[in-house]
C-alpha cells in the first residue's frame, strides 16, 4: 500500500515540473510556437530533486478521556412518623336507663258465646203406594210363511257312439299293394246324468215372538218432603274491647361523664441512613491506537530545458 502511494505522489510531482517548465517557455517565447521551421528542438535534460511524501502509520498514544459512573454514598435524613399515644380522656356519655311504668291500654278480646236459633228445616218421610204399570210380555206364535225354493231334478239320459274296428284289404293280387276298405264299426251306448232346476213357491212354518201388553200393580216407596221448625244451639265469636292497665318497661336517656381511653397519632422525628447513588465523572487515562500521515524524503529525476535555441 505503501509502495503505491509513493507512485502516485512521484507521477504528480512529474506532472507538475513539466507544466511549469511548459508555462515558463510559453512565457519566453517556446521555439515550438515561436521560431522558424528550420529551428531544431533542444535535447531534454533531467534534474534529481528531493520529494516530501507521506504514507500512513499506527501510532500508539496516550488520551484522557472523562468517565461518568454512578458512586452509593450513605447519607443521614429525618423523617416523620405517627406515633399512637394512649390516654385517659373524660366524656359525656348518652347512656340509656330502663324505668318501669304503669300505663292503660285498650285490649280486644274475642269471646265465644252460645245461644239457641230457630231455623225451619226439611223432613223427608218415606211412603209406600200402589200404582199400576204396563207389562209387555213376548209370546211366540207358528205362522204360514210363503217362500221361493229351488226343487232340483236329475234327468238319465243315453247317447250311441260308433267307433271303427280297423281297414280290410280286398285281395287284388298285387303283393303288397292293398285297397283298404271300409271296416266294420263298434256301437257303444253311453248314460249321463242331468240336473233340472224348478223354482216354486212353496209354504212353510215359522215362529215369530208377539207382544203381549197387560196392565200390573206394583207398591213403590217414595220420600214425602215436609217443613219443620227446630232450635238449635249456635256458638258465635263476640269482640270486646275493654283497658287494661300494666306495667311496661321504657329506656330514657340519662347525661353520664365516663372515663375512656382514646388513642392518638403523635408526629414524631426520627433519624435514618440511607443509601443513594450519585453521578461522579473521573478522568481516565488509556491508551488508543490512530492513524496518522508520517512525511519521508525520495529523490525524484524531473525533466527541465536545455538553455540556448532560437527562442534565445
Amino acid at each position: 500500500m505503501s509502495r503505491v502511494l509513493h507512485g502516485i505522489m512521484a507521477i504528480s510531482l512529474v506532472l507538475t515540473f513539466t507544466a511549469g517548465s511548459s508555462e515558463a517557455n510559453h512565457r519566453r517565447g517556446s521555439c515550438y510556437c515561436c521560431c522558424s521551421p528550420c529551428a531544431a528542438p533542444a535535447p531534454a535534460q533531467f534534474v534529481e530533486r528531493q520529494v516530501t511524501c507521506y504514507r500512513s502509520q499506527l501510532v500508539e498514544q496516550t488520551v484522557t478521556v472523562p468517565v461518568t459512573r454512578c458512586v452509593p454514598v450513605q447519607e443521614t435524613y429525618t423523617y416523620t412518623v405517627n406515633m399512637p399515644v394512649t390516654k385517659q380522656v373524660k366524656q359525656l356519655q348518652t347512656v340509656y336507663v330502663e324505668q318501669q311504668k304503669e300505663v292503660t291500654v285498650p285490649v280486644t278480646t274475642c269471646e265465644t258465646v252460645t245461644f239457641n236459633e230457630t231455623r225451619t228445616i226439611t223432613e223427608y218421610t218415606p211412603t209406600t203406594k200402589e200404582i199400576e204399570y204396563l207389562h209387555t210380555t213376548f209370546v211366540p206364535e207358528c205362522i204360514d210363511r210363503k217362500v221361493l225354493a229351488n226343487n232340483v231334478q236329475q234327468i238319465r239320459k243315453c247317447a250311441t257312439f260308433a267307433t271303427p274296428l280297423g281297414p280290410t284289404c280286398t285281395g287284388c293280387g298285387h303283393g303288397d299293394l292293398c285297397n283298404p276298405a271300409p271296416g266294420p264299426v263298434a256301437l257303444y251306448n253311453s248314460y249321463c246324468i242331468d240336473f233340472l232346476v224348478e223354482t216354486q213357491e212353496v209354504t212353510i212354518k215359522q215362529t215369530v215372538l208377539k207382544p203381549v201388553t197387560e196392565t200390573r200393580k206394583t207398591t213403590v216407596c217414595e220420600m214425602v218432603a215436609s217443613k219443620k221448625e227446630v232450635t238449635v244451639p249456635v256458638c258465635k265469636t263476640v269482640t270486646k274491647t275493654e283497658n287494661v292497665k300494666k306495667i311496661v318497661c321504657e329506656k330514657v336517656p340519662v347525661q353520664k361523664e365516663v372515663v375512656v381511653t382514646v388513642c392518638e397519632n403523635v408526629a414524631q422525628q426520627q433519624t435514618g441512613t440511607r443509601t443513594v447513588y450519585r453521578t461522579v465523572t473521573e478522568n481516565v487515562t488509556h491508551k488508543v491506537t490512530t492513524c496518522q500521515q508520517v512525511p519521508y524524503t525520495i529523490t525524484v529525476r524531473v525533466p527541465v530545458a536545455a538553455p540556448g535555441g532560437c527562442c534565445q
